[in-house]
């Protein structure tokens, strides 16, 4: 149970990374590489959330 609502806040929080990175982009606070890397991270956290949340 507890491993299903960690899976399900690291899918949320992947999801709010990944525009945080491309629109820190455009508004030219990061290069576009480092935004990438931090659109890449949040991919990563929302593909180990859904791991967790539907490892048996």
């Amino acid at each position: 149970m507890i491993r299903h609502r960690v899976g399900r806040a690291l899918q949320f929080l992947g999801l709010l990374i990944l525009p945080f990175g491309i629109a820190s982009e455009l508004v030219e606070k990061v290069g576009l590489g480092q935004s990438l890397l931090i659109a890449a991270s949040g991919v990563l956290v929302f593909y180990v959330g859904y791991l967790l949340q539907h490892r048996p």
